[in-house]
């Protein structure tokens, strides 16, 4: 068994990657922002996490990882010709 820290873990991508990754038994740390959700088996865990926040607490987390998936979805997806310089900078920032 590995784990496995799947951030945006709530919904779309993250969601589902969490699923593929406990159905192959390995221990996975979601995080969420928006949407509190709940493990439903034993090898997950769910546990708030803004990665705005100037300090995150990762104490949740086991001493090592096998992997991070980062996927929480705060890209403002437009074409670049509609992206302004504040958007940018502040996805930039995330």
């Amino acid at each position: 068994m590995k784990n496995y820290l799947v951030a945006g873990a709530s919904s779309g991508i993250g969601k589902e990657l969490v699923a593929i990754l406990q159905k192959d038994k390995h221990k996975v740390f979601g995080t969420y922002r928006n949407t509190e959700i709940h493990p439903e088996g034993d090898n997950v865990e769910y546990h708030y996490l803004d990665v705005t926040e100037d300090y995150i607490n990762t104490d949740f987390l086991p001493d090592s990882l096998d992997g991070i998936a980062y996927c929480p979805g705060t890209i403002k997806l437009k074409p670049f010709l509609r992206v302004k310089p504040a958007d940018f900078t502040e996805d930039f920032n995330l």
